[in-house]
Parts: C-alpha cells; structure tokens; sequence
C-alpha cells in the first residue's frame, strides 16, 4: 500500500484529476454507485482495508519476529525499552518529590526527557533491526480507493457494452495499472 502511494504521489498524471475520468463519473452516475458498492464489498471500509493490509504486513514480517526472539534479541529489545520507560520517568519523579515548587527544574528535566525519549526510542528502533512501519495517511489512501472505483467503473461500463473512447478507458485504468506495478515491484523485492 506504501509503494502504491509513494509511486501515486510521483506520478505527474495523479497531480490532477483527470477530465475525462470525471466527465465519465459525471455521467454515467448509476455505473458509479456500483463500482463504488462493488469496490466497499471487496475491500471494505478504508478503515478495515487498513487493517487488512496491517494484517499482511504482520505476516510477512512473522519470520523475522521468529528469529529475533529464537536468537534473544526480542528480549535485548524488551529490556531496552523497559530501561527507557524507567529513564523517562524517573527524574521528573525525583524533581517533583525533592522540589514541588521549582517548575523551571521540572521544565528543564521534560525538555531533556523528550530529547531521551527521541533519542532512545531511534536507538532501539535501529537496534531491533525491524522494517518502520510506513505513513499511510487517510486522504492518500483514498486516492488509491478512487482509482480501484475509476478502474471497476470502466470495467463495469465495459461489460455493459458502452462506447468508451480508449483514452478515457486508459485514464481510468491508470491508477489501477499503477497499483498493480508497485505491488508486484514490492513482491518481486520480497521474493
């Protein structure tokens, strides 16, 4: 999903809509409807798409998990963390039990705290050796759903017989074709 956004978000044919991907919307309203039904029964809401798509991403970094819990590094991990939360937590509790009304001591160690909080949590990220998880954010994600609609409504119309100029076929199909391209670039490095 990540790769399809990052190539959409690169493509110059993505900066605009497409006229003739919104001329045929306009006016084939019914065709529409349906593609969009037929889209929200296959993929679901954006919101459970996400969550399939998390889902997928689990699996597939499943094997990994594996070996770093086979090999301890899991439990390196785990520890880092826990001595992470017991630094964060511990001088702002020392500063409110040795000087309650001192707030520029307090504001002080929060501000070096934040700092830690960055600079640890970077630190195990890089240490536990797995993937960041990409920003997927909600209107990006919308657009990829648009363009499986644009690409189900040019199907639909398609089967339905309807005379479609060719360059209003390709438009509609573009963001699909590049969905598909970017999944099977992400495939082909996952092997």
């Amino acid at each position: 999903m990540a790769a399809a956004i990052d190539r959409r978000l690169t493509s110059f044919w993505a900066d605009r809509e497409n006229p003739l991907v919104v001329q045929l919307r306009k006016a084939y309203p019914e065709e529409l409807a349906a593609a969009r039904a037929l889209v929200k029964l296959h993929l679901g809401s954006q919101r459970q798409w996400r969550i399939k798509a998390q889902a997928v991403r689990d699996k597939h970094l499943a094997e990994t998990m594996r070996r770093r819990r086979a090999s301890g590094s899991a439990l390196e991990i785990m520890f880092l963390r826990l001595g992470l939360i017991i630094a964060l937590i511990a001088p702002p509790v020392y500063v409110v039990a040795t000087s309650r009304d001192d707030i520029l001591k307090l504001v002080l160690t929060g501000a070096v705290c934040m700092a830690a909080a960055y600079l640890g949590g970077h630190f195990i990220t890089i240490r536990s050796r797995i993937p960041v998880t990409p920003n997927i954010y909600g209107p990006w994600l919308r657009e990829l759903r648009e363009d499986v609609v644009n690409a189900t409504l040019v199907a639909i119309l398609q089967n339905k017989g309807a005379a479609i100029e060719p360059a209003t076929a390709a438009a509609g199909r573009r963001g699909w074709d590049s969905i598909a391209s970017a999944a099977r670039a992400v495939e082909a490095l996952q092997g």
